[in-house]
């Protein structure tokens, strides 16, 4: 665990030695965003409001999955793990709001995976693939602004792909 340890630290120095102004401004804004997973809920919102049948279905399924990922992580890091955030001065920085609950595994991250896993499984490339890129902002920005190490996102966002993979099963209302 130790050597697990260094090594998210090393990984982490290295992730945010790459600040800059601009980041200082979008990285935390990003985190923000994903907060009780308000941007996930909102896309969702609009794929079942305006998206065609496809994207409807992926939209229910991506919201489920989110909710039980986002669940699971959530309870596994008050319950289960105790394992502390990121020290400030690893970070050199800190542009963002920082929890003091326990950090592993990222719920932000696993959330944010499985509704993208969900839409890059089921939704039209046009539709999934934006979204992909912003989970992938969203969980870089929790390491950036020093909310958690990488191995609590990698975590989280493992955590929420495999729920991903299991609720793709399910069957939806409207299915054929």
């Amino acid at each position: 665990m130790r050597r697990l340890r260094r090594v998210d630290e090393r990984v982490m120095r290295a992730m945010t030695s790459l600040g800059c102004g601009a980041l200082d401004e979008v990285m935390p804004r990003a985190s923000r965003a994903a907060d009780q997973l308000l941007v996930w809920w909102l896309i969702a919102a609009a794929l079942r409001a305006g998206g065609d049948r496809r994207s409807r279905r992926a939209a229910v399924r991506a919201a489920l999955a989110m909710s039980v990922a986002g669940t699971l992580a959530n309870g596994v890091r008050i319950f289960v793990f105790d394992r502390e955030r990121p020290p400030k001065t690893l970070g050199g920085r800190r542009p963002g709001r920082v929890p003091d609950s326990p950090g592993f595994p990222s719920g932000h991250s696993a959330g944010a995976a499985a509704f993208a896993t969900v839409l890059v499984c089921e939704a039209p490339w046009r539709v999934s693939v934006p979204v992909a890129a912003l989970a992938s902002l969203v969980a870089y920005s929790r390491v950036y602004i020093g909310a958690h190490y990488p191995g609590d996102v990698a975590a989280g966002a493992a955590t929420g792909v495999a729920v991903a993979l299991a609720v793709r099963g399910l069957p939806i209302a409207g299915d054929s």
